[in-house]
């Protein structure tokens, strides 16, 4: 899962948000710095990532991105979950992914100089250009994917997912309706 499912699984809770958000920009060793809310939503965001990794349905999207996008299928897939997420966002969430759009932006503002340099840099770039908004277009997915391809250090392909998202749409939709209430259980039970 990217951005989105993390923070939308965060509960409206600012420090699990927090936590969930920075996970992959801090080290275990640095935790003790950040509050136990904040260390919690870390675990969170390592919890639905070990979820989300283990799953079946998961592994079933992986391997049909997986000849085209080899070693990269995980990104690819990650950004193409928070799509449907984004697209039907009233529906898992019950709330308008605009407003919760900017709250989160609101919360990472309040919250800057606690927030990793790395994860400050993001942040920036995500509220310029509302990733967590366009999401839900193919066009916003198009622009994630690019850059991330652009900044990959190795070749890839992860520009050309969205035609093979086009192509298989209704595959990858089924699979992420499957996969994704199991995943809002299981954060429920953590």
């Amino acid at each position: 899962m990217n951005f989105l499912a993390h923070l939308a699984l965060s509960k409206d809770d600012d420090e699990l948000m927090i936590g969930n958000a920075i996970a992959d920009f801090t080290r275990k060793k640095f935790y003790a710095k950040y509050s136990k809310g904040v260390q919690k939503g870390i675990e969170l965001h390592h919890f639905i990532d070990d979820y989300t990794d283990s799953h079946p349905v998961v592994k079933e999207m992986l391997e049909a991105w997986r000849p085209i996008q080899g070693k990269y299928a995980g990104v690819v897939n990650d950004i193409i979950m928070d799509h449907f997420l984004a697209r039907d966002f009233e529906q898992y969430r019950k709330r308008d992914l605009e407003k919760f759009a900017a709250e989160v932006y609101s919360i990472f503002r309040k919250n800057w100089q606690h927030l990793p340099e790395r994860a400050q840099h993001t942040f920036k770039y995500m509220e310029q250009g509302n990733w967590l908004l366009n999401y839900q277009h193919f066009s916003g997915i198009e622009h994630s994917l690019g850059g991330m391809s652009r900044r990959a250090q190795n070749e890839n392909r992860m520009a050309e997912a969205v035609l093979q998202l086009r192509r298989e749409e209704d595959f990858f939709k089924a699979k992420f309706e499957e996969f994704y209430p199991e995943l809002e259980a299981a954060v429920e039970g953590f």
